[in-house]
């Protein structure tokens, strides 16, 4: 059966479930699994596994559902697995990482993160690549992080740093907006990204983009929605489409969400 069959089949069974009453209960653990591909070949997707343990309970009762974890502001750990399978090419990817979040609010990251590509055909081959990151940070308010970051890796890895900030702005008569801005330096190049999701409410946001390097200067506009099935499980979905660049098609997401 092929991916997109088996994407549309998640679809049309969660969105004709009926939603039950959901408490909000706070939750330690979260577990994920979610399809990502575009519209010009639907069929050539990636899935995404991920698990995440925070040491403390997290409140998913007033914030936003997509940024209960960010908002916790405590210790995690977490651990993931992505394949991709288009044509001759055969990917795979896993990575484990944790976060130390000191009482002071300054927190440490690290994370290992291994890929797999194989080709297959004529020119077969395998290769393999691992890459480590470091990151400092401090929380400097119940909704704000500002960090440093440093990767590298093997087989010729661009050597990477750079400046993560993040802050959910609360509003009055919608849930907030949640802005980010990133600048990651190499050797060869400089690129900068800002974002803005609008939280309409706890489930659903529209936001922009924009990224800027030597070689591109692109926006971006998004939309996601989370679905509360049950207290223990939601499926999201997510649209994207990236303005006067090469990207061809509508970026689409569909996922499910367990916490408990």
């Amino acid at each position: 059966m092929k991916n997109s069959t088996i994407s549309l089949a998640i679809l049309l069974g969660l969105t004709s479930m009926s939603a039950v009453a959901a408490q909000d209960n706070a939750f330690q653990h979260q577990a994920s699994l979610d399809y990502q591909t575009n519209s010009e070949e639907v069929s050539d997707g990636s899935w995404n596994a991920n698990y995440r343990y925070y040491i403390a309970p997290v409140d998913q009762s007033n914030s936003p559902y997509a940024l209960n974890g960010f908002l916790a502001q405590t210790t995690n750990l977490g651990a993931s697995y992505s394949k991709l399978d288009v044509g001759i090419y055969d990917f795979d990817a896993y990575s484990v990482d944790g976060t130390y979040v000191f009482a002071s609010k300054w927190f440490v990251s690290a994370s290992y993160y291994r890929a797999e590509t194989t080709i297959t055909g004529f020119d077969a081959s395998n290769t393999d690549y691992d890459a480590y990151r470091g990151e400092v940070g401090y929380y400097f308010n119940e909704s704000s992080s500002i960090s440093a970051f440093y990767a590298d890796g093997d087989n010729n890895a661009v050597e990477v740093y750079g400046l993560n900030l993040r802050s959910f702005v609360t509003l009055e008569s919608t849930a907030g907006v949640d802005l980010t801005a990133n600048w990651t330096h190499t050797d060869f190049d400089d690129a900068f990204n800002l974002g803005a999701d609008w939280y309409v409410n706890n489930s659903w946001s529209v936001g922009a983009g924009y990224h800027n390097n030597d070689v591109d200067d692109l926006f971006s506009l998004q939309t996601a929605y989370w679905l509360r099935i049950s207290d223990n499980f939601s499926a999201n979905f997510n649209l994207s489409k990236v303005l006067d660049s090469d990207v061809d098609g509508v970026g689409m997401g569909v996922g499910v969400v367990g916490r408990f």
